[in-house]
């Protein structure tokens, strides 16, 4: 082709020379050149066509497409989330994520799309929920996908990672945190001359504090003691006690390690050194610490952001709660991201996990304010440096701590834990009579469960 194309070419430049001159004769050969030289150069276009074609029967591989859900905590956290899943899909141009937020009751949605075979490939998994999740069978192991994405246990916080880990096996990675620390009122305790508390505080210095720091005619009071399962529970492991056996088949709050501890929580209230938020007629003892009605109270990080925005003027600091006879204790609200059993993408599904909770990820996540990052290695980060409030919340997991998470029958564990503590303060019953009842209550619903 390319041959003739140049003889053609040759052609045209003598008929050019000679057109001038040319007899009919010689215009007709012209002309007839001109047409075979439109023919090839139509030849070399269709083939071009051809090859382009036969180029784009090459399609590259299918992208993998990984759904994502969770709950959507707040807009700037939602955000947060969307911008992690941008960075990506641009380090990851082989992998489409589709985030599908759940609104209303997640849990329900949750299950009833795992029933229907048409659950998330990655979804948010609740400590409290786990061994519900677990017992069904639902998870997929994590461990051999962990090793091929250069992720290993020892990444993040102990703690953590053993909380969504069952038989040794790991069935979720932590994305985020929360832990108990003792909130404290600066300008109450310079009004009262007390040093602020330290780490290395105890129950008798919490409590000679709460003494100095009550004002029940102008109703302050030194500690927040509410009747509440996400609070009291740090006191039983303090004093050595457990709320459920090992393998959570029985309860343990009739036993004297739980009664005693008890009897301290309690006790505040009963001396008018503590108080409960109905006291103040609060529902929530972080409005009643931000009015400075109570000097101190047990609140996790999400206290941060509400007095910033509700209490601006209040100065507080926060330090990790007061060891008890037997040690320090601490409660542990975690998520993690899990993955289904029955996803069809699970090497991708574990790239996007292992990227939302890389250390550049996980570094986002803290700056943001929003959560704790669970990755071991920024507990030195410059921004726990600088963040003293943060910093104590972050430690909170490292030594004592336990997952707030008490089996199959969790819900009900909870429900006694607060309703004993409200007939010791609203009924005048008995510490040990009223774990008594608690406790007879639990084991009834754990055997409905079997």
């Amino acid at each position: 082709m390319k041959k003739l194309f140049s003889l053609i070419s040759l052609l045209m430049i003598a008929a050019m020379i000679l057109s001038a001159c040319a007899t009919p004769e010689v215009k007709e050969v012209i002309k007839t050149i001109e047409v075979e030289k439109k023919v090839v150069e139509t030849v070399e276009v269709e083939k071009k066509v051809i090859e382009t074609v036969e180029v784009q029967k090459e399609v590259p591989a299918e992208r993998a497409v990984v759904r994502l859900s969770g709950w959507a905590s707040s807009p700037e956290e939602t955000a947060l989330l969307q911008g992690l899943l941008l960075d990506f899909t641009a380090a990851n141009p082989d992998i489409v994520v589709k985030y599908e937020p759940i609104t209303g009751d997640y849990w329900q949605q949750l299950k009833t799309s795992i029933a229907s075979g048409v659950e998330p490939d990655v979804f948010y998994m609740d400590i409290f929920q786990y061994p519900a999740f677990a017992k069904d069978d639902v998870l997929l192991p994590m461990d051999d996908l962990m090793a091929r994405e250069g992720m290993k246990r020892d990444d993040f916080i102990p703690s953590l990672i053993d909380a969504f880990s069952t038989d040794g096996k790991t069935y979720g990675i932590p994305k985020d945190f929360n832990t108990l620390g003792l909130f404290y009122n600066k300008a109450l305790f310079e009004k009262a001359g007390l040093k602020e508390p330290t780490d290395d505080w105890t129950w008798d210095d919490l409590k000679a504090a709460a003494e100095k720091l009550s004002d029940p005619a102008n109703n302050i009071y030194g500690l927040g003691v509410p009747a509440d399962a996400g609070r009291f529970p740090i006191f039983v492991f303090q004093n050595g006690g457990m709320v459920m056996s090992d393998d959570f088949s029985d309860t343990t709050l009739d036993t004297p390690a739980v009664a005693e501890a008890a009897q301290f929580y309690t006790d505040f209230r009963k001396n008018k050194i503590g108080a409960i938020p109905a006291d103040l007629g609060e529902g929530w003892q972080g409005t009643l610490f931000g009015k400075g009605q109570l000097a101190m109270v047990y609140e996790g990080g999400w206290l941060i952001p509400y007095l910033t925005k509700q209490f601006p003027d209040t100065q507080y600091g926060v330090v990790l709660p007061p060891a008890g006879p037997k040690g320090e204790g601490n409660l542990i609200f975690t998520v993690s991201y899990s993955i289904s059993k029955n996803t069809k993408n699970p090497e991708a599904a574990m790239r996007v996990v292992n990227f939302l909770t890389n250390e550049a990820s996980q570094m986002k996540v803290l700056e943001s304010g929003f959560a704790l990052p669970t990755r071991i290695s920024l507990k030195d980060s410059d921004y726990l440096k600088s963040n003293a409030a943060s910093s104590a919340i972050f430690r909170g997991a490292l030594d004592g701590a336990k997952p707030f998470m008490w089996g199959l029958v969790g819900s009900d564990v909870n429900d006694q834990m607060g309703k004993a503590l409200e007939r010791v303060y609203l009924e005048n019953q008995a510490v040990d009579a009223a774990l008594k009842q608690a406790a007879e209550v639990i084991r009834q619903k754990l055997a409905e469960a079997k």
